[in-house]
């Protein structure tokens, strides 16, 4: 089958190459999926760049990309979910890494069918920044009536945040480019800020939540416009310091964790909210709830930009880029 595979870590141009690997066989617990569209996501130009090398480290080559839809073409002997002609999708672990690909084989409790009313590139879209909406909220008790601030509103995890916080009754805030203010209206955010106009941190706080999804200085200026006993949930700041632990990760990987996050964890205490971090995991049994909002209208995938199979490396620079509404799909079959 052809797959792009990760050579080394840099410039994407330098390390994502096209090549002919073996078919993969499903294992007794596995399914074999046929890819018809994989999508994208920023871990996936991170992990080329090497920035998760100290938590998540690969043997290269190998196949990357977390997030796919295709048909079931067989399965294990103990994998008794689906049967071949079924159409699913899944987001994979950080493990099982491979869906830039054509083929690719899954545990069957990663997977789920696809959403019935969209196309295999809608239903691609959504794992991953379903499932970590999903799990980042539960994490933290999200709950109706709650005020949530969510950045970059008109991006791949914006877009899906805003419609599923709508969907549990929050009150959201959502900060965006000043293009895009109509747009993120649109998906249900009560007030949106244009971050090119406005300076949210000058706009009022006291948020029960925010989602940053940005990191760097927006996670510790995080805590300054969320209330005493709330929560940051955050998917691009410092691991927390109860990862290394479990991860089973030694002590210089301690010590590299408590430091990236000791400004963090400085602003947490003065605010007396909790800092949330995450690695999302895959998980079919929420892939079906996803596939239940969407069907029933809750949530409308929302696709920027659908890329060729080979035109993998230049979809990863458009993403990188930081510009894209929505999610970026490649086009496998």
């Amino acid at each position: 089958m052809r797959a792009f595979v990760l050579d080394g870590y840099g410039a994407i141009a330098d390390h994502v190459r096209l090549a002919e690997l073996a078919d993969p066989v499903a294992g007794p617990d596995e399914v074999l999926i046929e890819i018809q569209a994989a999508s994208l996501n920023p871990i996936d130009f991170k992990i080329v760049r090497g920035d998760l090398k100290r938590v998540s480290k690969y043997k290269l080559p190998r196949p990357f990309g977390f997030d796919a839809c295709g048909v079931v073409l067989s399965s294990g002997a103990r994998a008794a979910r689906f049967k071949p002609g079924d159409a699913v999708y899944a987001r994979t672990s950080r493990d099982s890494i491979g869906t830039f690909a054509e083929r690719i084989a899954l545990p069957e409790q990663f997977v789920a069918l696809k959403p019935a009313t969209v196309s295999p590139a809608e239903a691609a879209s959504l794992p991953l920044v379903g499932l970590t909406t999903l799990q980042g909220f539960a994490r933290v008790g999200a709950r109706a009536g709650q005020r949530i601030l969510i950045h970059a509103g008109a991006g791949g995890i914006g877009t899906f945040a805003i419609q599923y916080a709508k969907h549990l009754g929050l009150e959201i805030t959502s900060t965006t480019s000043s293009k895009n203010v109509d747009f993120v209206k649109s998906l249900g955010a009560n007030r949106v800020i244009a971050y090119d106009r406005e300076n949210y941190l000058e706009q009022g706080g006291n948020y029960d939540i925010v989602y940053d999804t940005l990191g760097g200085a927006f996670t510790v200026d995080a805590f300054k416009v969320v209330k005493r006993g709330g929560a940051v949930i955050s998917l691009s700041g410092p691991p927390d310091r109860d990862f290394a632990a479990r991860v089973g990760a030694g002590w210089l990987v301690r010590v590299a964790v408590w430091l990236m996050s000791r400004k963090v964890y400085a602003a947490s205490a003065q605010s007396g909210a909790s800092y949330c971090w995450f690695f999302t995991e895959p998980d079919g049994d929420q892939l079906r709830e996803i596939a239940g909002l969407v069907d029933s209208g809750v949530i409308k995938p929302v696709i920027d930009r659908e890329f060729a199979f080979d035109q993998l490396p230049a979809a990863l620079t458009y993403l990188q880029a930081g510009r894209a509404r929505g999610k970026v799909v490649l086009q496998v079959k």
